[in-house]
């Protein structure tokens, strides 16, 4: 683990033992961020994506996975060796684990990602945006994250309208007046016959 990982992730106790900051597990309703110390997990989606971003960026994983990672991660092309090293083949499908493994988290990433530029354009919240975007799946039979790379493939095209591209409204004009005549001021509705008369 390099030393930039260690201190993100991990905290000295008192002891010298190394305590991590948050745990990353599979629990039945999928992976969550738990917070040692704390009674309930991290549910926050943003901590999830900035973990699993910071742990991407510091073992140099690309965004998402290369051609070469996800035929690895679908398993070897040839059948295996009997005199072969049981050793290698362990290796070879942790190997292959690891490589599904970091294509989940990519796809993952890039559709909580996508998630959230479509709650923000929609003006929804996240999960009725993720409920759009299975739903659009799901009615053109293509994968979520496939229309996830999409969404984010077309903010990458789509200029994002800033404080200098979005017109400035004119000032207001002072009215005119004609020449001659005086400004009007109060109107002398309601006034009775004998209001205002000295």
């Amino acid at each position: 683990m390099s030393q930039g990982l260690e201190d993100v992730t991990a905290a000295d106790d008192p002891c010298g033992t190394e305590q991590p900051t948050v745990v990353v597990a599979r629990t039945g309703r999928g992976w969550s961020v738990f917070a040692p110390g704390r009674a309930e997990d991290v549910d926050d989606l943003v901590e999830g994506m900035t973990l699993a971003d910071l742990v991407s960026e510091e073992l140099g994983a690309p965004v998402e996975p290369d051609r070469g990672a996800r035929r690895a991660a679908r398993g070897a092309a040839s059948g295996s060796d009997s005199d072969a090293d049981p050793r290698d083949a362990r290796i070879a499908a942790l190997e292959r684990t690891v490589a599904q493994l970091e294509h989940a988290l990519a796809a993952r990433v890039s559709t909580e990602r996508a998630i959230g530029v479509l709650a923000e354009r929609q003006g929804t919240t996240p999960q009725a945006a993720f409920e759009q975007l299975r739903r659009d799946a799901r009615s053109q039979g293509r994968p979520v994250p496939e229309l996830a790379r999409e969404v984010l493939d077309d903010l990458a095209v789509r200029p994002v309208a800033t404080e200098v591209d979005v017109p400035a409204r004119p000032a207001p004009r002072p009215p005119v007046r004609e020449a001659g005549r005086a400004p009007r001021t109060r109107s002398r509705a309601g006034r009775g016959p004998a209001e205002g008369r000295s």
